[in-house]
């Protein structure tokens, strides 16, 4: 488990936002009453495990953004399109995404006036061919598939979790066509890490990481500048 603090810059103003990671289980203190209730309405151990970790990884990213050490104090539930939605006497103008793929559980604790999204997936789970086709894949994406140099399971990742970033940022998941999520201005900015923009929402940009077999992207305002990006394992 490690929690990295990170500055996001808007011109002139610099806010502190918290990304956190966790693989493995710790004590059941961490949840709420109600949370442990949640937990227990879950009959199989692979969504029980994922539970647990984005509860942990969210928690961790919250509780140093919020400074708040008991983190049984912080409770997310979830919202209608099972966004995480923050209750703690402090989290007025704070938001929490988190993602979770075989194993490993990611958070991003943010100011609520900078929307943001995060999503991970494993690149040896992708079965490209079946991703293209429920892409919808926009003519900038196609492009890049074709021309970026990127093997198409890891150029599919991109793609997916750059989209389902940006519909966590809008608090609408993938509860829309995925065509609608299309990206655009699609960029190497160093090794194994891409950047670009949104085909329909020109307002927001993202940034993706390829690490150790997984794919990490942010969605984020595009005018918001996340100069360093997180890392799975930091050091």
């Amino acid at each position: 488990m490690s929690t990295q603090s990170l500055v996001l810059r808007h011109g002139k103003i610099e806010q502190p936002i918290f990304f956190a990671v966790a693989d493995a289980i710790a004590p059941q203190e961490f949840l709420s009453e109600g949370e442990k209730k949640q937990l227990a309405g879950y009959q199989f151990a692979a969504k029980q495990q994922g539970f647990l970790l984005g509860r942990l990884a969210a928690k961790r990213a919250l509780g140093a953004l919020l400074e708040e050490p008991d983190l049984r104090q912080i409770e997310i539930r979830s919202g209608i399109y099972g966004q995480p939605l923050v209750r703690h006497p402090r989290a007025g103008g704070v938001e929490v995404s988190v993602s979770h793929s075989h194993g490993l559980a990611v958070a991003l604790a943010y100011p609520a006036e900078y929307p943001t999204g995060i999503d991970l997936e494993t690149v040896a789970a992708v079965a490209a061919a079946t991703i293209i086709g429920e892409l919808e894949a926009s003519p900038p994406e196609l492009t890049w598939l074709a021309t970026g140099g990127v093997d198409d399971a890891t150029a599919c990742c991109v793609l997916w979790t750059a989209r389902e970033a940006l519909g966590k940022a809008l608090r609408i998941g993938l509860n829309s066509p995925l065509g609608i999520l299309a990206l655009s201005g699609i960029r190497a900015e160093s090794e194994g890490v891409w950047a670009g923009h949104y085909l329909n929402f020109p307002q927001c940009q993202f940034r993706s990481r390829v690490q150790g077999g997984r794919v990490l992207s942010l969605a984020l305002p595009k005018e918001a500048d996340l100069r360093e990006l997180p890392r799975l394992n930091p050091h």
